[in-house]
């Protein structure tokens, strides 16, 4: 069976990963809203459950509220925010 296509799910995730991984803090900062708001419709269509998860843990849960944060903190709670989204617990 063909795995669903999801690049726009990929893409925000992927940013989210890249992120926490070392990547690029401001551009991080200055990007993910920005595509994230872009993209968040075409999420819903490929995956309407879990953008909304992504909307919860990624976008509310810490970079709304941690965006403002020290790097170190912010990629601790986007660690933790991504831990949490893949959770097997939900």
């Amino acid at each position: 069976m063909a795995r669903k296509k999801t690049p726009n799910i990929d893409f925000i995730v992927g940013m989210a990963e890249d992120f926490v991984n070392g990547g690029d803090h401001i551009g991080f900062k200055l990007d993910f809203t920005y595509y994230f708001i872009q993209k968040y419709d075409k999420m819903c269509k490929e995956d309407a459950m879990f953008a909304d998860m992504i909307n919860y843990y990624l976008f509310e849960k810490a970079f709304d509220i941690h965006k403002d944060d020290s790097e170190e903190k912010l990629r601790k709670v986007m660690k933790e925010a991504l831990d949490e989204l893949y959770s097997p617990d939900i």
